[in-house]
């Protein structure tokens, strides 16, 4: 199982998904402080969650099943062709998700731009789903070559 390139993708996709709650999407610094856009929530500079602008969507609840998607998905290295349908599953799954962060990020500017001059500020958890998308879309390709080698092996014999 983990001697397969597309498990250790997975696994470093998954550890990646679920790091996004560690840090910040964004911080926007203004003149009463800095403010930060977490996965679950928009935190004033005293550190109290804003329920006014928090996301709608449940961030951290997506990276999480994306990131059990893909410990998932390293369990069904025995059958080629649904850890592929899996896999990209999870990669068209990934793409809303960063789209939604983007638009997400983007609101709170404005809604916090009503107070005074923000200077906005990207945070890691803005990266991390990039890098897992393209980690994922690669596991994807690798999982298909291998299923058409043993194809291609099984019309030799």
């Amino acid at each position: 199982m983990w001697q397969r390139k597309q498990s250790i993708l997975l696994a470093v996709g998954a550890v990646l998904a679920f790091a996004s709650w560690l840090f910040p999407i964004a911080s926007y610094t203004g003149d009463l402080g800095v403010y930060k856009l977490r996965t679950y929530g928009l935190f004033l500079p005293d550190g109290t969650e804003d329920t006014m602008a928090s996301p709608v969507l449940p961030y951290e609840v997506l990276h999480s099943v994306l990131g059990f998607g893909m410990l998932v998905a390293i369990l069904l290295y025995g059958n080629r062709p649904r850890q592929s349908r899996v896999v990209r599953g999870l990669w068209m799954l990934q793409l809303p998700v960063i789209a939604f962060q983007y638009i997400t990020m983007n609101s709170t500017l404005a809604y916090l731009a009503r107070q005074g001059t923000m200077d906005q500020s990207l945070g890691l958890t803005f990266f991390l789903p990039m890098v897992v998308l393209v980690l994922v879309f690669i596991a994807e390709r690798m999982i298909r070559s291998d299923e058409e080698l043993v194809r291609s092996m099984d019309r030799l014999r």
